[in-house]
């Protein structure tokens, strides 16, 4: 009887032994990330919920009836259901770098503070964005690669689900080839 238990504990094991190799071998961890620090973190035990409009000063001088962006007003709505994690992230990617394809149990905004990168969605629709640029990631797989020549130095900062992590190592969409991301 002992044999038969210890063959099928065998067996089990083997099967998820095997499971989580395949699992990993699917995963496509980056690549040339010179730094990945968390810079600050934080977590809000409440539902946050702000909705905020910044009107723009009249101008004195103002006598057209076409406005351009900057005259419009700003808004801003922000709701969660639950507790959050905050996260704020400083990240360099070097020349060649990539980030792997991942997802996020929330919300990132990010910005290029030097250097470039460029962006590959689910579809790996390409989206290039340099210094003083804003990036947002969220739930849809994703990925980032730094094509050009320098580092490219990221700032971000996360809205996250509560005790889930800020990255969900992903498989590569079927397009990925295309993007030089594995």
């Amino acid at each position: 009887m002992e044999k038969r238990v210890f063959r099928k504990f065998t067996k089990v094991s083997l099967l998820v032994a095997v499971l989580g190799i395949a699992t990993v071998a699917l995963a496509t961890p980056p690549f040339n990330v010179i730094l990945n620090q968390i810079v600050a973190m934080g977590t809000s035990s409440a539902d946050l919920s702000e909705l905020l409009r910044v009107s723009s000063p009249k101008r004195e001088t103002e006598t057209s009836p076409n406005k351009d962006s900057e005259d419009e007003d700003w808004q801003l709505h922000l709701r969660t259901k639950g507790a959050t994690d905050f996260y704020v992230q400083h990240l360099v990617v070097g020349p060649g770098g990539y980030s792997g394809w991942h997802t996020h149990p929330g919300l990132l905004s990010g910005t290029v503070v030097s250097g470039s990168i460029d962006f590959y969605d689910a579809n790996c629709q390409k989206r290039s964005f340099v210094a003083g640029q804003v990036f947002t990631e969220s739930t849809e797989v994703h990925a980032i690669i730094n094509t050009g020549a320098v580092n490219a130095d990221l700032s971000a900062a996360y809205l996250i689900k509560h005790n889930l992590p800020r990255r969900i190592e992903a498989d590569a969409p079927a397009c990925a080839p295309s993007t030089g991301i594995p």
